[in-house]
């Protein structure tokens, strides 16, 4: 027991093009980018949370009073956070659609336009999230948590207030990837505790 395994440390979140290697536990440090097509949300205004919901199945008998065996039917994880970066790209995460960046130039501001609208079919993308673990030396190594197939939504009122910041609100629910065996079809945790040796 140590320690260095409770972790205190803000999350950054990574989205990808469904199928977008992982970033490589070995050459890629914490705070790295991660290359490839992953794309960062550096800020968010409030803590990540994670929840699973699980439905589950009891068998029951005669001779007890207790369930006697009991399976899953039904597993859910989300992820929800508030984007605290207020952009056309980040909104397009939460409400589908396209976000058309227009630079500035000769009689011509420059501007973001999203539009949205009308889709039946939400977006699916890879998520990762990253977070730092320090060991009892000091030394600073990532915790990854990586969602395979998920779509995000807006999981509440965006408000403009002279006395609020306006965020994002944020949640990503995941979808299983049915490519993958049998008790790995849902994240994948990850958490380095050592350099490579030489």
């Amino acid at each position: 027991m140590s320690t260095a395994d409770i972790l205190i440390s803000p999350a950054t979140i990574w989205y990808a093009p469904v199928g977008e290697p992982l970033p490589d536990e070995t050459t890629i440090a914490y705070g790295a980018a991660w290359g490839g097509n992953w794309a960062q949300i550096a800020m968010t205004a409030e803590a990540l949370a994670m929840n699973r919901d699980l439905s589950t199945f009891e068998a029951m008998i005669e001779q007890s009073t207790l369930p006697v065996k009991r399976s899953v039917t039904e597993e859910k994880v989300a992820f929800e956070t508030v984007i605290a970066e207020f952009t056309g790209d980040h909104l397009v995460l939460v409400m589908g659609g396209t976000n058309t960046p227009t630079a500035a130039g000769v009689g011509q501001v420059g501007f973001e336009e999203l539009v949205a609208g009308g889709e039946v079919t939400l977006d699916e993308r890879m998520w990762g999230f990253e977070g730092k673990y320090v060991d009892t030396a000091g030394a600073v190594f990532p915790v990854r948590v990586f969602i395979y197939r998920a779509t995000s939504v807006l999981n509440g009122a965006l408000t403009f207030g002279k006395g609020e910041q306006t965020g994002i609100p944020l949640r990503i629910d995941a979808l299983g990837d049915l490519t993958k065996p049998i008790g790995q079809q849902l994240l994948k945790v990850q958490k380095v505790t050592a350099a490579a040796t030489s």
